[in-house]
């Protein structure tokens, strides 16, 4: 956890420190500005999983069916040119899981809250369409899966896990300061583990790619 926080610090430090260096060319007094801020909200996908469940030191094999969820979040950023822009963001994401354990189906949730700073280019800048692709960094302070064993009812948690995004992404600017903006992207971490936050228990050999489509309102300043 340290080590991602540590990683995630310098990427924003870097975004604060390129977007003041390069602020201090003000822009045209018709242009809507150098910045934007941008809530959004959309759907979210992910792959089906078999994972091990660890228990007294045996461990057993579940398979877990992941149905579609929804996401949300904010994001602020800056464009360095009328193609190269940076943007750093927050979102949560939240599925409904099936968990199959001993020829019973379990309902559960698969959450997360994550960070990420991103760069994106414009494939074109003029006109009020305008697509872009991009790829960045992204930080989860922590995701977890929430489901009921027996009379359990258990919490996993894991924190500080590091991983990519790419995505592809439409802006459509509808005035001078505001754009509506649809994004898809996927994002990929390393397969990892998950302890129970009030037991010995844990969960192995998770994965968490998810495929998301975004829908939001840009703000330009």
């Amino acid at each position: 956890m340290k080590n991602a926080c540590m990683v995630f610090a310098l990427l924003v430090a870097g975004f604060l420190t390129s977007t003041a260096v390069c602020g201090q060319d003000a822009a045209p007094a018709d242009s809507p500005g150098k910045f934007y801020v941008k809530p959004y909200g959309g759907f979210i996908g992910i792959q089906d999983m078999n994972i091990r469940y660890v228990a007294d030191g045996e461990s057993t094999d579940i398979p877990v069916n992941a149905g579609f969820g929804f996401t949300n979040g904010i994001s602020f950023g800056y464009a360095f040119t009328e193609r190269i822009s940076a943007e750093i963001g927050w979102e949560y994401k939240a599925n409904t899981i099936t968990v199959h354990y001993n020829d019973d189906k379990i309902t559960g949730d698969y959450a997360s809250n994550f960070a990420y700073l991103s760069a994106t280019y414009t494939l074109s800048s003029t006109g009020r369409f305008r697509p872009y692709v991009g790829a960045g960094a992204t930080v989860i302070p922590e995701i977890d899966m929430d489901f009921s064993i027996g009379d359990e009812n258990s919490s996993f948690s894991s924190t500080g896990n590091i991983g990519f995004q790419g995505l592809a992404g439409l802006d459509f600017q509808f005035a001078r300061r505001w754009a509506m903006n649809w994004e898809a992207k996927y994002v990929a971490f390393q397969n990892f583990d998950m302890k129970n936050e009030s037991h010995s228990t844990s969960l192995e050999n998770l994965t968490y790619r998810p495929f998301i489509f975004n829908i939001g309102l840009k703000y330009m300043f």
